[in-house]
């Protein structure tokens, strides 16, 4: 018998986890982990391991600043879930932004994630995908950003 409840809250903690990701919601990307998730990513010119949160941390705040940030739409999901456990294969489509480089990447990849039930909730216990594919395009001249999604850090 499908755990319907337990999925639509999985499909909730992931949908959470892009935003987050996407608007640069550090704290509340904290929320979406167990303390000692882990993470691996591996792309066309990049394969890394991360485990605990003040790593993770460290790595989002790198990644995803008012110079560099994304969109990630997660769709698909093949979610299995077996008592307080759960795993979950999401395709990733996104848009990365790196104005430092000034170059655009596009791409997919699948993710392949672990969930567990803390204290009652669902929490985030491994994240990571292999890339499907990635195109890293030059940003042009006449292109402008009117708007960004991530304010300058505080910190």
């Amino acid at each position: 018998m499908l755990d319907l409840e337990a999925i639509e809250l999985i499909k909730q903690l992931k949908a959470r986890y892009f935003r987050f990701l996407d608007t640069g919601d550090y704290a509340g990307l904290e929320t979406v982990f167990s303390a000692d998730a882990t993470a691996h990513f591996k792309g066309g010119d990049y394969d890394f391991d991360m485990a605990g949160w003040p790593r993770l941390e460290r790595f989002y705040k790198r990644a995803f600043t008012e110079q560099t940030f994304g969109m990630h739409n997660g769709h698909h999901p093949e979610i299995s879930v077996d008592g307080d456990t759960a795993t979950g294969i999401w395709y990733l489509q996104d848009i990365f932004v790196n104005l430092v480089e000034n170059v655009t990447v596009m791409g997919s990849a699948l993710y392949r994630d672990r969930y567990i039930k803390v204290d009652g909730e669902w929490k985030i216990a491994h994240t990571g995908y292999e890339r499907l594919w990635e195109e890293i395009h030059p940003r042009g001249e006449g292109i402008r950003l009117t708007v960004k999604p991530i304010a300058p850090a505080t910190e």
